[in-house]
């Protein structure tokens, strides 16, 4: 097993609760990534061979180096700006190099960001017109043994080109491609994390691992006066990692993995947990809700009727009012029968009394003026009037003489003529003569029907009258034993909606997520932890001699440079800077911008020549300083400046790059193919 699950052991043998052996402890580091054992530090040295970037400036007709060439005109004769070709083409040797100028804007930083760009594939501080100028970039690197060369074409700043693997006889082959500055930036990591041998930095942000690569360590080659914060490096998130890069011990890449998984568990724990107390609020008011549904159900099944209603009488009631319907519609049929027989013997009758007054109307007429209807009177001749007339059979007066007729008597003869004629017999010369000869006898029997009709018809009435009730009251029996049944099935259905609002609520009443701790990521958590704890001891004892030397270093060189009021330099491991400024407690982040580049110089100094002297680090020993004399640092502090970084690239073999406009030092101090310097109005290329 591995020295640190063996460590982490002992460390949890003290806790009871939580014992495991070596081999489920290194199953869990392992899992989570967290390298078991010590990995050394070798550092690989990183040189630049030659640089070349060529291109057309765009200048105006009165800069100075057109005026070297003399004035040129638009075809519409007006100045216009003019395109002026340049080739930049140098070969830095180890050491110190220095790119410097008379005044600003004369393209030294431009160097510095091609050398960049060419290193990470990302275009940063470039001007708008300079990354327009440039169409294309070729620079060989040396990444410790081996040959690199990356060349591109720029078209407006975005670049198209290849990355080669050159051998020493001057043979070479393709090892990347790219096209736009995405892909430019992913090759040219995958290539230099390979060959520096660097691991990604993780990192726990916000809620989620960030692995930090090329660009994280790259930063940290160069100190640039428009970027001062942090202290070492140029991401602040991870200056605790950019510190051990340079003087990092063997388990510096433990301290950054245990760190990030133990992040990792407690950010997701913390999710679980906040997760639980929102699912737990969302329950608790589901159940409420559910409490009040089965309240109410209850409730309303106590409203209902209970007992079950009995389906066999139910089924007789209602036949026994389709019986009584039937016979409801039965009487009403026969009465209805029985009425119009009614009308029949009714009409039957009218007419025989209106043959027997016919007769009787015969006999008058028979015995008066034998049958003769007089028009005049026979005394006085006066004309016999309608009204007259009328008045016989209306009034019975004689149409005459106005006397009364005194029709009884005739009606006693017409009917002694007609009992006579039926003692007679039949008349032979009618063929009627039963119904002709006997109008009374007809009348009476047609009065008898009637009277009998009438009568049936009327306890027709009464029957269908009983039987109507009767049968109405079956129907409101029939309509209680439907109401019943409707109440037994509505009972049914809140009977059934009660027992799955009982289920739910049941459900409800069993946590949906555990309030207990799950016991495996309690462990998970506390291996992390303690192996995080040992090994940022381990790291601790390791840098700890070596931070104090780093933090004279430090103080003495930032004094060189001009900070002459800082003291008590102390750099402690997780990348914060204190110090004393005028005898009094100061921290990095407080200073002067002036103070801060020197400091961040001399620290950059003192971390390269002190882990790479020791073997500690992984710098690769190039480093970019950008116009440290923004930050008015005097001819004679950026002298002494140059001078220790001198001495730093002989003792540890550095190449160090030093971008300024005061050129003095660079000339006295730098070797002529060392510099690259532009006196007076002159540019840099």
């Amino acid at each position: 097993m591995s020295a640190l699950s063996e460590a982490v052991s002992k460390k949890m043998a003290k806790n009871d609760e939580l014992q495991l052996s070596v081999d489920e402890i290194e199953a869990i580091l392992r899992h989570h990534k967290v390298p078991t054992s010590a990995t050394k530090a070798v550092p690989v040295p990183l040189r630049v061979k030659r640089i070349r970037f060529w291109g057309n400036k765009e200048l105006a007709p009165t800069h100075q180096t057109v005026r070297e060439a003399g004035p040129r005109i638009d075809s519409g004769g007006r100045n216009s700006l003019v395109q002026v070709s340049f080739d930049f083409d140098w070969s830095p040797q180890p050491g110190v190099n220095g790119i410097g100028s008379g005044k600003n804007l004369r393209g030294k930083s431009t160097v510095l960001n091609v050398l960049m760009w060419a290193l990470t594939g990302r275009a940063s501080n470039f001007q708008p017109d300079i990354e327009h100028w440039i169409e294309g970039v070729e620079v060989d690197w040396k990444v410790g043994s081996e040959g690199i060369r990356v060349q591109f074409q720029a078209r407006d700043g975005r670049p198209t080109g290849s990355i080669l693997d050159v051998h020493p006889g001057g043979y070479s082959h393709e090892i990347g491609t790219f096209d736009g500055p995405e892909q430019f930036e992913g090759v040219m990591g995958s290539v230099m994390m390979a060959r520096m041998r660097l691991e990604q930095i993780p990192v726990w942000t916000n809620d989620r691992e960030v692995r930090h690569t090329w660009p994280a360590y790259s930063s940290a080659l160069a100190v640039r006066a428009n970027a001062l914060d942090p202290v070492v490096g140029n991401v602040t998130t991870i200056g605790v990692r950019m510190l051990q890069m340079f003087v990092g011990t063997d388990w510096a890449p433990a301290v950054a993995a245990s760190t990030t998984a133990l992040r990792g568990v407690l950010s997701r724990r913390a999710a679980v947990q906040q997760e639980a107390s929102t699912v737990g609020e969302a329950v608790r008011g589901a159940r409420a809700s559910a409490q009040i549904q089965v309240d109410d159900l209850t409730a309303k099944l106590a409203a209902l009727p209970e007992g079950t209603p009995d389906v066999q009488q139910m089924l007789g009631s209602a036949t026994r009012v389709s019986e009584l319907a039937r016979e409801v519609y039965g009487l009403e049929q026969r009465l209805l029968s029985e009425t119009e027989a009614l009308d029949t013997i009714d009409a039957q009758l009218r007419a025989a009394k209106a043959r027997q007054h016919t007769l009787l109307e015969d006999a008058r007429l028979s015995k008066f003026f034998h049958r003769m209807k007089p028009t005049v009177c026979p005394r006085c001749a006066s004309p016999v009037t309608e009204e007259q007339q009328a008045a016989e059979e209306d009034n019975h007066e004689c149409s005459l003489c106005t006397k009364d007729l005194n029709l009884n008597v005739y009606e006693g003869e017409v009917h002694e003529s007609d009992s006579q004629a039926e003692a007679d017999g039949p008349n032979d010369g009618d063929e009627d003569g039963d119904e002709e000869s006997s109008p009374v006898d007809s009348i009476d029997a047609l009065e008898s029907a009637l009277a009998a009709a009438k009568q049936s018809i009327q306890n027709l009435r009464s029957q269908l009258e009983e039987k109507v009730a009767e049968r109405d009251q079956a129907k409101t029996k029939d309509s209680h034993s439907a109401e019943s049944l409707a109440a037994a099935a509505e009972r049914r259905a809140v009977e059934l909606e009660l027992a799955r609002a009982r289920g739910a609520l049941d459900a409800l009443a069993q946590p949906t997520v555990s309030e207990q701790e799950d016991p495996a990521d309690l462990k998970v958590a506390a291996v992390l932890k303690t192996a995080n704890e040992v090994v940022s001891g381990w790291v601790k004892d390791g840098q700890m001699p070596l931070l104090g030397q780093i933090s004279a270093d430090i103080e003495t060189l930032a004094v060189s440079f001009g900070a002459d009021s800082l003291r008590d330099v102390r750099l402690r491991g997780n990348g914060q800077l204190d110090v004393a400024k005028g005898g009094q407690p100061a921290t990095y982040s407080k200073l002067t911008a002036g103070e801060k580049l020197r400091v961040k110089i001399a620290t950059a100094i003192a971390l390269i020549k002190h882990g790479y002297v020791s073997g500690v680090g992984r710098h690769p020993g190039m480093l970019v300083l950008d116009s440290p004399a923004a930050e008015e640092l005097p001819e004679s502090d950026l002298a002494t400046m140059v001078e220790a970084l001198q001495a730093v690239a002989r003792e540890a073999d550095m190449q160090i790059f030093v971008a300024t406009r005061n050129a003095g030092p660079l000339v006295e101090l730098l070797p002529e193919e060392n510099r690259r310097v532009a006196v007076d109005d002159a540019y840099v290329w």
